[in-house]
């Protein structure tokens, strides 16, 4: 098992190409940080090194330092501007190794620009300079290990070449403990590359944990949505069809209240589409959309309907389930009236009572006995209960002789029910 997950997160080996451009951008977005450095760094070996046998080459290399710098900020900065392609990012690191081999063995080339003009304070001066660029872009490139990688075997080679050549055994052994010190540098910079990757997969893999959760809660959403049109549908349009089709059956309804029956199921069926509609926790949309559905029936039954709807606070509860239940109440409110009280005017108007929502349906019709209709237990009143209790409000009726009254009370914040 170790050994596979070393295979996995070898840092030398590059990774999936998603987790790649991640690693890139993190290198990228580092360069920009080390250009202001890089460069006063150069103008300052300038200044301390600079005298007139090494003058020229030194400017020629602080000139290169600067060049080499901008270059690599210009690129990375431009391909942070645009979104990196994940296909891309294997040929990003290969322009990377490349610009960065560069540029380390730009940096090691003052140790040759200096040649012998300098005192061994100073040639120890220039080598610590160029251990500390070393450890320093360690730091910087070991996202993409084998950038860094590029970078400091360009630069350490160069050094290496100009101890060797010296023939001096401080400068031997000097080389001998740079090699140590790079060894320690890979080290580090692998166990850094190896840490960013691991990161950045877990990153990953918790996207695409939620991703997948959102998409299961989706389809779980969407199966509860069915499975609760299909019950209501069964329960209202369904049951309305099959009693119509068996009174039909057995000759009991003429043409014109086979009609009524069948408008009632297309009025059915309507409120349940018109239930799954965006209405943003607007209860004054819902609204609109049985006014929309239910005043061309009322006008062809000789009903006026007069509006008094007034704005009212955003029912946040206020879904496609619990909004079928409203229809469902104020639907049948208009049934009974149109069917029993032989009314010419119906009256629908919104108030708000402390905590509640209260929406009316009043009629000027001949009234009818409440208590006697909920001790019947007629199949309207007390379907207009349960569905007023499914979703936490509360409904009553009053009536006389000169009309009658149904008072939906909705409650504007909700707890479960």
């Amino acid at each position: 098992m170790s050994l596979i997950r070393f295979v996995k997160n070898n840092p030398f080996r590059l990774a999936e190409d998603r987790i790649l451009a991640e690693q890139l951008r993190l290198v990228m977005g580092n360069v920009g940080s080390s250009v202001i450095p890089a460069v006063l760094l150069a103008v300052l070996m300038l200044a301390v090194l600079s005298n007139p046998i090494n003058r020229l080459s030194l400017a020629l290399w602080c000139v290169l330092v600067i060049a080499s710098k901008l270059g690599c900020y210009l690129h990375a900065r431009h391909h942070l501007s645009v979104d990196t392609a994940p296909q891309r990012a294997r040929y990003l690191v290969g322009q990377l190794m490349v610009l960065n081999a560069l540029d380390g063995a730009i940096w090691a080339a003052l140790c040759w620009a200096t040649q012998d003009s300098v005192s061994m304070n100073g040639s120890i001066l220039v080598y610590s300079v160029l251990t500390g660029v070393a450890g320093s872009s360690m730091s910087l490139l070991a996202p993409v290990l084998p950038v860094f990688v590029a970078f400091v075997i360009a630069e350490m080679l160069v050094v290496l070449g100009r101890l060797f050549s010296l023939g001096d055994v401080a400068f031997d052994a000097l080389a001998l403990a740079t090699i140590l010190y790079v060894l320690t540098l890979l080290g580090q910079a692998s166990n850094s590359a190896a840490a960013a990757r691991v990161a950045i997969d877990l990153r990953f893999d918790l996207a695409d944990s939620h991703a997948k959760l959102r998409e299961i809660e989706q389809r779980e959403l969407l199966a509860q949505e069915r499975q609760r049109l299909m019950q209501d549908m069964h329960d209202g349009l369904g049951s309305s069809l099959v009693s119509a089709l068996r009174v039909v059956e057995h000759g009991q309804l003429d043409e014109d209240e086979i009609a009524q029956v069948l408008k009632g199921c297309i009025d059915d069926l309507k409120l349940a589409i018109d239930s799954m509609e965006s209405i943003e926790s607007d209860l004054l949309l819902l609204l609109a959309t049985l006014r929309f559905r239910l005043e061309p029936r009322l006008e062809a039954s000789g009903i006026n309907l007069v509006w008094e709807v007034q704005s009212v606070p955003k029912l946040e509860w206020l879904d496609p389930k619990n909004a079928l239940h409203i229809l469902r109440i104020l639907q049948e409110a208009f049934t009974n009236i149109i069917k029993h009280t032989r009314s010419t005017e119906i009256t629908v108007a919104t108030a708000v009572d402390g905590p509640w929502v209260v929406v009316t349906v009043s009629d000027n019709g001949s009234g009818f006995a409440v208590d006697e209709a909920l001790v019947r237990g007629g199949k309207g009143l007390s379907n207009q209960l349960r569905r007023a209790a499914a979703i936490g409000a509360e409904v009553d009726w009053t009536s006389s002789p000169t009309g009658s009254c149904l008072r939906l009370r909705l409650p504007v914040k909700r707890t479960s029910v």
